[in-house]
């Protein structure tokens, strides 16, 4: 018989052996490629399996978060860290739902999904299991994708098309495995945060085991989603490295508008970047299942400035803060600021909207008198944002006519005019072409040198002017009619400075900070209140001689 004789009777032999696929229902087909496109729409399909009886309550985050997860599964993005409130269906679509819509594209997806805690992973599981054995999935998907039969336990399952999900623990054994998407889910716990050998031991075990658990480089992808515990918890220990395609969406509970988060184009953003579209300060998360009420009651109940700022607002920090303490900045009881005789406008740049570049940042202050006739620096606004240079220098015109001019999406009206008497720029490859074209515009604008000025690094210049800030010379405002918090942009700004060098994003501020405390400095407008005694011990004459 000929090879091709052969192996036409073989094909003939397979196909009659084939068990025969019925007919699938014309409406399975339809829905199926409808929820293969939309991870969003898969949620809500299967949405009854998950929560039973409980109704399904859209947001416009769980949207953004399936949006960002499907750019991860098409290696639009590689390595994406998502922080979030807890209670916000944080487990339920990136553990239990994301892994069961990539099956339902390609059954040969291999994943592995590590907690903290054995019990949670086993949670999620064992509800992603029940989705895929569900009647559901199986009309629409189960002609390409079957469970294996040998192999269906809690923390593993497999399928016959050759995918498996494993789930682990933070410190459990997955020895050999090796899979397309590595993803943590809540790696740290809230008991055990606050433990620098935990924490420790907790960052280097996931770094090894996205280091060695990849089926290919080229395709590997990491998801690590939780709400934040400390400063130096897994996301913040993978911040501080500055990967250089991580892409990092924060959802904060109640927005701030100096912390809008903004990352990488999405199919629904038309080609711009997807940007958190809230616009007022305060503005909730999900006020369709979480309202104020609620949300008040959750800061009740944990009953600690720390928790909230980090559980709910995803921007932990030190209770005293590290190399800056809270407590060190004097609040501001009044209405209004006082009346400040010397403004100096204070900017750090960066000219990139990557995900993982640096944010610019603009603070604005004011030099007073107190009662004492002693100068004191008031902290009047900040801006901080990641934008292109065109918005870049559209802002500092703005703030330069007036520094309350924060908001970019609605400019405060043209005459209206509180004009900074000094701006200030570090002198640095990004600033000096801002520095150059405000000059061509008519601005008096100075430099800052971060070398002669500074020290050159931005914690050398932090402890520079440290003695100032610890002296009680720096304001912030508090929030009126009760003053019992900060103003919105003082608080984040408090925050951030008590999370630094730690925090990525904290590093603006204080560098912003930094060099307008030393240029008030240097130029005799506020100084350390020891300065004057120090000044009578070591400077006094006795007769002709100067000791």
């Amino acid at each position: 018989m000929q090879p091709s004789t052969a192996r036409n009777f073989l094909n003939e032999v397979r196909n009659k052996l084939k068990p025969s696929e019925p007919p699938r229902n014309q409406l399975f087909v339809d829905e199926a490629a409808m929820y293969e496109s939309s991870l969003h729409s898969f949620l809500m399909g299967c949405w009854p399996i998950i929560e039973g009886g409980c109704d399904y309550r859209d947001g416009w985050h769980i949207e953004a978060i399936c949006e960002h997860l499907e750019a991860l599964y098409h290696l639009d993005i590689k390595r994406l860290l998502i922080n979030q409130p807890p209670g916000t269906c944080k487990s339920t679509i990136c553990s239990v739902v994301y892994p069961a819509w990539i099956w339902a594209k390609d059954p040969t997806f291999q994943s592995m999904y590590i907690s903290y805690g054995h019990e949670l992973s086993k949670r999620d599981s064992v509800q992603c299991r029940r989705v895929i054995q569900s009647r559901w999935f199986k009309d629409r998907w189960g002609h390409k994708c079957q469970l294996a039969p040998d192999v269906n336990t809690k923390m593993r399952f497999d399928n016959q098309q050759g995918g498996y999900r494993i789930s682990t623990s933070v410190f459990g054994s997955a020895t050999g495995e090796h899979v397309h998407l590595v993803a943590f889910d809540d790696p740290n716990s809230a008991k055990t945060a606050e433990s620098e050998i935990i924490r420790t031991s907790t960052n280097e075990t996931c770094d090894r085991t996205t280091y060695s658990r990849y089926n290919d480089p080229k395709t590997a992808r990491l998801l690590a989603v939780q709400q934040r515990f400390h400063e130096q918890d897994y996301s913040g220990h993978i911040l501080s490295k500055k990967i250089e395609d991580l892409v990092h969406l924060c959802l904060p509970m109640e927005f701030e508008t100096s912390r809008r988060c903004t990352t990488i184009p999405l199919k629904s953003t038309d080609g711009k970047l997807w940007s958190d579209p809230r616009s007022k300060e305060g503005e909730l998360l999900w006020p369709k299942f979480m309202d104020e009420e609620y949300v008040d009651g959750l800061k009740k109940d944990m009953n600690s400035d720390y928790v909230i700022a980090g559980q709910l607002q995803q921007r932990p920090s030190p209770g005293e803060g590290g190399i800056i303490k809270k407590h060190w900045f004097k609040w501001w009881k009044q209405p209004s600021p006082p009346k400040c005789h010397y403004i100096l406008q204070s900017w750090d740049t960066a000219l990139s909207t990557k995900p993982d570049a640096c944010y610019s940042c603009c603070t604005t202050w004011g030099v007073f008198n107190d009662d004492h006739n002693v100068s004191q620096v008031m902290l009047l606004d900040t801006w901080h944002g990641r934008v292109e240079y065109p918005d870049l220098r559209r802002m500092a015109l703005r703030l330069a006519h007036n520094y309350h001019d924060t908001h970019i999406d609605h400019p405060t009206p043209e005459d209206y005019i509180l004009k900074p008497d000094m701006i200030l720029i570090e002198a640095k490859a990004n600033g000096l072409s801002l520095i150059q074209d405000l000059g061509r515009a008519g601005l008096i604008v100075n430099r800052f040198d971060p070398v002669k000025h500074g020290g050159g690094d931005k914690i050398v210049r932090a402890r520079l002017m440290s003695h100032v800030l610890e002296a009680g010379k720096i304001w912030v405002p508090a929030k009126p009619p009760h003053y019992t918090g900060l103003r919105p942009y003082a608080d984040v700004f408090v925050e951030s400075c008590a999370s630094f060098p730690n925090d990525v994003d904290s590093r603006d501020y204080v560098d912003s900070m930094s060099q307008a405390i030393i240029k008030l400095m240097m130029s005799g407008l506020i100084g350390n209140p020891d300065d004057a005694e120090i000044s009578t011990i070591y400077n006094r004459w006795e007769g002709e001689k100067f000791y």
